[in-house]
C-alpha cells in the first residue's frame, strides 16, 4: 500500500494531525494506523467509573474523519524503515509513505515499589479493552489506595468514592495537583475531596505494597503506617512510548521523548512526531519538560499536519503552556503557565494579582459559585507568566482565555483594561470581572 501521509496512532494527537493534514493538503491521501477499532477519549476515562453509564459512553467516533477522506487501518506497526519510507505491519502488507507522523502516545509509569506486580495493583492505560477489563476489579474494591495526586489520581479518586468504598489518595509532595497549582489556591479543592469522603495523605510516600497469596492486602508507608487495601492504583504519571522511534534511529531526549524542532520535525527526513511520545519544552524556560496533556498534543499535532510539505503556518508559540482544568462536583479548577512556586524556583522576579468574587451577578442567582483568580506576572515587564482559577463551570473557558493571554505575552495593564462581555447567568458583573480585577491588583502593586 502507498499513501502520501501516514500517521501511526489514533489518539487525540494522531487524530488532530490527520485532520489538519487532510484539511490543508486535500489532494494527498491520508492513512491512520492504529491497534484498536474503537478508541477512548483519554481524559474521559476516570468518568467511566462513576459519572458515565459504561465505558462505551466514552468512545470517540472516527466517522467524521472518514467523511473527510481519511482512511483507517486497524493493525500494529512493528518496524519503521526510514531509508525506504516503509512500515512493516503485524497483520497486513507493508505500507509506504511520503510523510510519516509518529503519534504512539505513552504508557503508565510503574515505580520500582516492592509488590507492584501483585494481583489488584492497577495502572490506567488508555486502551478500550484494558479499561473494560479493570472496571469489574475496581468496582468490587472496598478499600482502594490511589498513589499519586496528579490530575488522573485526583479524578479517579473522586469518581471511585461514588461507588461506596473507602478511597485513600497518597501524594509525595505537600498538596494535591502540585505541578499545576500553588498550595494556597488548591486548598478548597482538597477540602471538597475530603468532604466527598476521600482520605488525603500528602508529604507521604509508599514504602511497599503488601500482599497475601499474591493478592494486595495493604500499603506500607515510609512512616511505617499500614493502610488496608484490596486495590491499589498507580497514578504516578506516564512515560513516552518510543520503542518504534528508538529502533529506527529517532533522537530521544532526557525525559525519554522524541526530540523535534519547533515544527515537530525529527532528525529523520519526512518523519514528524506529536503528542505524548514527544519531548516537550516549557514556554518560558525552554527547558525539556515531562508535560503530557491531550490538548497540548493536539495543538502541536495541528502544527505538524499543516506544515508537512512547506511551512504554511508559522509557529509563534515556542513551547508548552500546560493548560489544565478539571471539575470536582460543584468546584472546577484550572491552571496555565507557571505557578508562583515554579516562577520563584526558576528565578523570575514576580508580582501576584488575585481576586475573590462570584461567577454570577447578582450572587443570589442559582448555581452561583465563589471564584478565585490568581495571576502571576513578571515584576519588571508586567508580562503574564501563569494563571490559576478555582470556581464554577465557567473556569474551563476562563483558563483558556488566560492561556491565550500567556501565549500572546499580554501584560497586567493590558488585562486590566481588556474588553469583555457579561451576562448575569454566565459571568461576574460588569464592574467585577475577575480576570480584570486580579490584573488591576497586580498593576496596583507594580505602581506602589
Amino acid at each position: 500500500m502507498n499513501y502520501d501521509i501516514v500517521i501511526i496512532g489514533g489518539n487525540p494527537a494522531g487524530g488532530a494531525a490527520a485532520s489538519a493534514a487532510k484539511m490543508l493538503h486535500n489532494d494527498k491521501s491520508v492513512l491512520v494506523i492504529r491497534k484498536e477499532q474503537q478508541s477512548l477519549i483519554p481524559c474521559g476515562i476516570p468518568y467511566t467509573f462513576g459519572t458515565l453509564n459504561c465505558v462505551e459512553d466514552n468512545i470517540k467516533s472516527i466517522e467524521p474523519a472518514k467523511k473527510m477522506g481519511i482512511d483507517f487501518l486497524i493493525d500494529e506497526v512493528t518496524e519503521i524503515d526510514s531509508d525506504n519510507k516503509c512500515l512493516t505491519l503485524k497483520e497486513s502488507s507493508k505500507v509506504y509513505y511520503e510523510k510519516l507522523i509518529v503519534a504512539t502516545g505513552s504508557n503508565p509509569f510503574i515505580p520500582p515499589i516492592e509488590g507492584n506486580n501483585l494481583d489488584g495493583v492497577i495502572t490506567i492505560r488508555k486502551d478500550l479493552e484494558y479499561v473494560k477489563s479493570i472496571h469489574p476489579t475496581l468496582k468490587e474494591g472496598k478499600d482502594i489506595v490511589v498513589v499519586g495526586a496528579g490530575f488522573i489520581g485526583v479524578e479517579m479518586s473522586d469518581e471511585l468514592i461514588k461507588l461506596g468504598g473507602n478511597v485513600t489518595l497518597i501524594e509525595a509532595m505537600d498538596s494535591i495537583l502540585p505541578l499545576a497549582f500553588d498550595k494556597d489556591l488548591i486548598a478548597p479543592a482538597s477540602e471538597k475531596l475530603i468532604k466527598h469522603g476521600i482520605d488525603i495523605r500528602t508529604n507521604t510516600m509508599v514504602d511497599k505494597i503488601l500482599g497475601e497469596n499474591g493478592i494486595v492486602s495493604g500499603v506500607k508507608l515510609k512512616s511505617g503506617e499500614v493502610i488496608k487495601a484490596d486495590r491499589v492504583i498507580l497514578a504516578i504519571g506516564y512515560k513516552p512510548n518510543v520503542c518504534l522511534a528508538k529502533d529506527c534511529g529517532l533522537k530521544i531526549g532526557i525525559y525519554g521523548g522524541i526530540v523535534t524542532d519547533e515544527y515537530l520535525r525529527t532528525n529523520k527526513d519526512d518523519i514528524y512526531a506529536v503528542g505524548d511520545c514527544v519531548e516537550h519544552r516549557d514556554f518560558f524556560t525552554r527547558k525539556q519538560s515531562k508535560l503530557m496533556l491531550a490538548s497540548t498534543g493536539a495543538s502541536e499535532a495541528r502544527i505538524a499536519g499543516m506544515n508537512l510539505y512547506d511551512l504554511r503556518v508559522i509557529r509563534q508559540t515556542k513551547g508548552s503552556i500546560a493548560i489544565f482544568s478539571t471539575s470536582l462536583g460543584d468546584i472546577s479548577i484550572g491552571a496555565a503557565g507557571l505557578t508562583e512556586k515554579q516562577a520563584n524556583t526558576e528565578g523570575f522576579n514576580i508580582i501576584v494579582g488575585q481576586n475573590i468574587g462570584v461567577d454570577h451577578h447578582p450572587a443570589l442567582l442559582p448555581s452561583t459559585s465563589k471564584q478565585v483568580v490568581k495571576l502571576i506576572f513578571s515584576k519588571v515587564s508586567g508580562v503574564i507568566l501563569g494563571a490559576q482559577i478555582i470556581g464554577g463551570h465557567s473556569t474551563g473557558e476562563m483558563i483558556n482565555i488566560l492561556g491565550l493571554a500567556i501565549q500572546k505575552n499580554m501584560t497586567a495593564s493590558e488585562l486590566a483594561v481588556m474588553q469583555y462581555g457579561t451576562q448575569p447567568m454566565l459571568t461576574a458583573g460588569p464592574g467585577n470581572y475577575p480576570i480584570v480585577l486580579a490584573a488591576m491588583s497586580a498593576v496596583q502593586r507594580m505602581c506602589n
